[in-house]
Protein backbone atom coordinates (compact mmCIF):
# COMPACT_ATOMS: atom_id res chain seq x y z
CA UNK A 1 0.00 0.00 0.00
CA UNK A 2 1.27 3.37 -1.26
CA UNK A 3 0.42 6.12 0.67
CA UNK A 4 2.72 9.15 -0.05
CA UNK A 5 3.46 8.42 -4.06
CA UNK A 6 0.42 8.66 -6.57
CA UNK A 7 0.26 5.66 -8.56
CA UNK A 8 -0.89 4.81 -12.39
CA UNK A 9 -2.31 1.59 -13.48
CA UNK A 10 -1.46 0.07 -16.54
CA UNK A 11 -4.65 1.35 -18.70
CA UNK A 12 -3.59 5.19 -16.87
CA UNK A 13 -0.82 6.05 -19.09
CA UNK A 14 -1.98 8.83 -20.53
CA UNK A 15 -2.81 10.00 -17.48
CA UNK A 16 0.78 9.53 -16.49
CA UNK A 17 2.31 11.11 -19.09
CA UNK A 18 0.40 14.44 -18.43
CA UNK A 19 3.61 14.42 -15.80
CA UNK A 20 6.04 15.05 -18.36
CA UNK A 21 3.57 17.64 -20.73
CA UNK A 22 4.41 21.21 -21.15
CA UNK A 23 6.11 23.54 -23.43
CA UNK A 24 9.81 23.85 -24.11
CA UNK A 25 9.99 20.50 -22.07
CA UNK A 26 12.92 18.16 -22.35
CA UNK A 27 12.79 14.66 -21.13
CA UNK A 28 15.63 13.21 -20.11
CA UNK A 29 16.35 8.82 -18.94
CA UNK A 30 18.92 7.02 -17.80
CA UNK A 31 19.83 3.59 -17.40
CA UNK A 32 22.51 1.38 -16.24
CA UNK A 33 23.48 -1.03 -13.41
CA UNK A 34 20.60 -1.83 -10.99
CA UNK A 35 22.96 -3.90 -8.95
CA UNK A 36 26.31 -3.79 -8.51
CA UNK A 37 27.90 -6.56 -5.71
CA UNK A 38 31.09 -5.50 -3.84
CA UNK A 39 33.71 -8.33 -5.29
CA UNK A 40 31.95 -6.97 -8.61
CA UNK A 41 33.20 -3.65 -8.41
CA UNK A 42 36.56 -4.59 -6.93
CA UNK A 43 37.21 -6.83 -9.59
CA UNK A 44 36.68 -3.81 -12.16
CA UNK A 45 38.14 -1.40 -10.31
CA UNK A 46 35.33 0.87 -8.98
CA UNK A 47 35.27 1.89 -6.00
CA UNK A 48 31.68 0.98 -3.71
CA UNK A 49 29.10 3.72 -4.64
CA UNK A 50 31.00 5.48 -6.80
CA UNK A 51 29.48 4.36 -9.95
CA UNK A 52 26.44 5.91 -8.36
CA UNK A 53 27.81 9.04 -7.23
CA UNK A 54 29.34 9.50 -10.85
CA UNK A 55 25.96 9.18 -12.34
CA UNK A 56 24.23 11.56 -10.39
CA UNK A 57 27.04 13.75 -11.13
CA UNK A 58 26.43 13.13 -15.05
CA UNK A 59 23.04 13.83 -15.21
CA UNK A 60 22.52 17.10 -12.59
CA UNK A 61 25.80 18.40 -14.86
CA UNK A 62 23.37 17.69 -18.23
CA UNK A 63 20.66 19.33 -16.64
CA UNK A 64 21.82 22.32 -15.07
CA UNK A 65 23.95 22.61 -18.73
CA UNK A 66 20.57 22.79 -20.57
CA UNK A 67 19.57 25.32 -17.98
CA UNK A 68 22.11 27.34 -18.46
CA UNK A 69 22.39 27.32 -22.47
CA UNK A 70 18.16 27.33 -22.52
CA UNK A 71 16.32 30.27 -20.32
CA UNK A 72 13.61 28.58 -19.55
CA UNK A 73 13.26 24.92 -20.96
CA UNK A 74 11.82 22.56 -18.85
CA UNK A 75 13.87 19.56 -18.10
CA UNK A 76 11.99 16.73 -16.47
CA UNK A 77 13.25 13.21 -15.48
CA UNK A 78 12.41 8.92 -16.29
CA UNK A 79 13.72 6.60 -14.26
CA UNK A 80 12.78 2.98 -12.94
CA UNK A 81 11.83 4.16 -9.61
CA UNK A 82 13.65 1.71 -7.38
CA UNK A 83 15.93 2.73 -4.62
CA UNK A 84 18.88 1.24 -5.91
CA UNK A 85 21.85 1.69 -9.13
CA UNK A 86 21.13 3.60 -11.70
CA UNK A 87 17.17 4.63 -10.88
CA UNK A 88 18.61 5.94 -6.79
CA UNK A 89 21.19 8.09 -8.74
CA UNK A 90 19.13 9.69 -11.43
CA UNK A 91 16.24 10.30 -8.44
CA UNK A 92 19.31 12.06 -6.06
CA UNK A 93 19.92 14.00 -9.82
CA UNK A 94 16.76 15.01 -9.93
CA UNK A 95 16.09 16.16 -6.49
CA UNK A 96 19.10 17.86 -6.20
CA UNK A 97 18.09 19.76 -9.03
CA UNK A 98 14.42 20.56 -8.63
CA UNK A 99 13.32 18.60 -11.77
CA UNK A 100 9.63 17.03 -12.19
CA UNK A 101 10.17 13.15 -11.89
CA UNK A 102 7.75 10.13 -13.34
CA UNK A 103 8.96 6.53 -11.85
CA UNK A 104 8.01 3.02 -14.38
CA UNK A 105 7.97 -0.17 -12.74
CA UNK A 106 5.66 -3.36 -13.08
CA UNK A 107 4.42 -5.53 -10.40
CA UNK A 108 7.53 -7.77 -10.32
CA UNK A 109 9.67 -5.39 -9.04
CA UNK A 110 7.44 -2.87 -6.96
CA UNK A 111 8.86 -3.78 -3.89
CA UNK A 112 12.02 -2.47 -4.50
CA UNK A 113 10.21 0.78 -4.51
CA UNK A 114 9.75 3.03 -1.37
CA UNK A 115 7.16 5.15 -0.56
CA UNK A 116 9.34 8.19 0.70
CA UNK A 117 8.62 10.87 -1.06
CA UNK A 118 6.29 11.66 -3.41
CA UNK A 119 6.78 11.25 -7.45
CA UNK A 120 4.44 9.35 -9.17
CA UNK A 121 5.43 5.93 -10.72
CA UNK A 122 3.55 4.38 -13.66
CA UNK A 123 3.07 1.04 -12.81
CA UNK A 124 3.50 -1.47 -16.64
CA UNK A 125 1.90 -4.90 -16.50
CA UNK A 126 4.99 -6.49 -17.51
CA UNK A 127 8.34 -5.68 -17.20
CA UNK A 128 8.51 -5.80 -21.06
CA UNK A 129 5.20 -3.06 -21.41
CA UNK A 130 6.84 -0.99 -18.65
CA UNK A 131 10.25 -0.66 -20.35
CA UNK A 132 8.49 -0.09 -23.05
CA UNK A 133 6.70 3.11 -21.97
CA UNK A 134 9.66 4.31 -20.24
CA UNK A 135 11.40 4.60 -24.11
CA UNK A 136 8.49 5.92 -25.28
CA UNK A 137 8.15 9.04 -22.67
CA UNK A 138 12.03 9.99 -23.16
CA UNK A 139 13.40 12.41 -25.42
CA UNK A 140 17.05 11.91 -24.77
CA UNK A 141 18.10 8.21 -23.07
CA UNK A 142 22.08 8.24 -21.50
CA UNK A 143 23.37 4.62 -21.60
CA UNK A 144 25.10 4.41 -18.70
CA UNK A 145 26.51 0.92 -18.80
CA UNK A 146 24.17 -1.97 -17.70
CA UNK A 147 23.43 -5.80 -18.45
CA UNK A 148 21.71 -7.45 -21.08
CA UNK A 149 18.34 -5.85 -20.67
CA UNK A 150 20.13 -2.24 -21.21
CA UNK A 151 21.64 -3.42 -24.37
CA UNK A 152 18.83 -5.58 -25.74
CA UNK A 153 15.54 -3.40 -25.15
CA UNK A 154 16.63 -0.10 -24.04
CA UNK A 155 19.43 0.41 -26.76
CA UNK A 156 16.98 -1.01 -29.27
CA UNK A 157 14.42 0.18 -28.50
CA UNK A 158 15.80 3.82 -28.05
CA UNK A 159 16.39 3.39 -31.83
CA UNK A 160 12.79 1.52 -32.64
CA UNK A 161 11.22 5.03 -31.32
CA UNK A 162 13.31 7.14 -32.76
CA UNK A 163 14.83 8.67 -29.81
CA UNK A 164 18.06 10.06 -28.93
CA UNK A 165 20.81 7.73 -27.40
CA UNK A 166 24.22 8.81 -25.94
CA UNK A 167 26.11 6.01 -24.18
CA UNK A 168 28.31 7.03 -21.78
CA UNK A 169 31.10 4.34 -20.42
CA UNK A 170 30.86 5.45 -16.54
CA UNK A 171 32.43 2.50 -15.45
CA UNK A 172 35.70 2.49 -18.07
CA UNK A 173 35.64 6.81 -17.23
CA UNK A 174 36.34 5.82 -13.51
CA UNK A 175 37.94 2.52 -13.02
CA UNK A 176 41.28 1.79 -11.82
CA UNK A 177 41.88 -1.17 -14.60
CA UNK A 178 39.05 -0.39 -17.71
CA UNK A 179 36.45 -1.49 -15.57
CA UNK A 180 34.31 -4.34 -16.79
CA UNK A 181 34.44 -6.50 -19.61
CA UNK A 182 31.93 -6.25 -22.90
CA UNK A 183 31.09 -9.75 -22.83
CA UNK A 184 31.58 -12.18 -19.28
CA UNK A 185 32.46 -15.63 -19.01
CA UNK A 186 29.28 -16.86 -19.54
CA UNK A 187 28.57 -15.12 -22.60
CA UNK A 188 26.32 -12.84 -21.91
CA UNK A 189 26.48 -8.72 -22.11
CA UNK A 190 28.43 -7.67 -18.78
CA UNK A 191 28.64 -4.27 -20.05
CA UNK A 192 26.04 -2.93 -22.29
CA UNK A 193 28.09 -0.07 -23.01
CA UNK A 194 31.49 -1.25 -23.55
CA UNK A 195 29.78 -4.28 -25.96
CA UNK A 196 28.39 -1.10 -28.02
CA UNK A 197 31.61 0.78 -28.53
CA UNK A 198 33.39 -2.67 -29.48
CA UNK A 199 30.82 -3.87 -32.13
CA UNK A 200 29.65 -0.60 -33.57
CA UNK A 201 32.10 1.67 -35.73
CA UNK A 202 32.08 5.05 -36.59
CA UNK A 203 34.59 6.08 -38.99
CA UNK A 204 33.33 9.70 -39.10
CA UNK A 205 34.11 10.20 -35.16
CA UNK A 206 37.00 9.75 -33.10
CA UNK A 207 36.56 6.78 -30.49
CA UNK A 208 37.71 6.57 -27.13
CA UNK A 209 40.08 9.62 -25.59
CA UNK A 210 43.57 11.17 -25.94
CA UNK A 211 45.45 9.49 -22.69
CA UNK A 212 46.56 11.43 -20.12
CA UNK A 213 43.54 13.53 -20.11
CA UNK A 214 40.63 13.08 -17.49
CA UNK A 215 38.13 10.32 -19.19
CA UNK A 216 35.78 10.91 -16.76
CA UNK A 217 35.59 14.96 -17.26
CA UNK A 218 35.65 14.28 -20.81
CA UNK A 219 32.85 12.19 -20.44
CA UNK A 220 30.76 14.34 -19.00
CA UNK A 221 32.01 17.50 -21.19
CA UNK A 222 30.88 15.55 -24.24
CA UNK A 223 27.54 14.10 -22.88
CA UNK A 224 26.64 18.06 -21.91
CA UNK A 225 27.52 19.12 -25.41
CA UNK A 226 25.79 16.42 -27.34
CA UNK A 227 22.41 17.00 -25.30
CA UNK A 228 22.91 20.59 -25.88
CA UNK A 229 23.09 19.81 -29.66
CA UNK A 230 19.54 17.77 -29.64
CA UNK A 231 17.77 20.17 -27.06
CA UNK A 232 18.40 22.93 -29.81
CA UNK A 233 16.78 20.79 -32.18
CA UNK A 234 13.57 20.10 -29.96
CA UNK A 235 12.97 23.64 -28.40
CA UNK A 236 10.96 26.69 -29.50
CA UNK A 237 13.01 29.35 -31.32
CA UNK A 238 12.59 31.74 -28.60
CA UNK A 239 14.47 28.69 -26.09
CA UNK A 240 16.62 27.56 -28.88
CA UNK A 241 18.20 30.83 -30.09
CA UNK A 242 18.45 33.11 -27.12
CA UNK A 243 19.90 36.65 -26.74
CA UNK A 244 23.03 37.02 -24.46
CA UNK A 245 22.22 37.78 -21.24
Amino acid sequence: MFRKRQIFLPDEYDQARKVLAGRDVIVLGMNGYSSLKPAMLTRWGVPECAYEAACSQLLATVIKKMMDCYAGVDIRVVHGASDMGVDKAIITAALHMGRPQLGFNCPKWMFYVPDNDDFPVYVGESSDAYADRFIESLDVLIAANGRLQAFRHDIMAAFEKMKYVIPVNVMGSISTNGGPEAIGVDGHIEDAVTAFESRVFMVSQQLGYIPKQDAWKNSIDRACNVVEYICRNMLSPQRAFPLPR
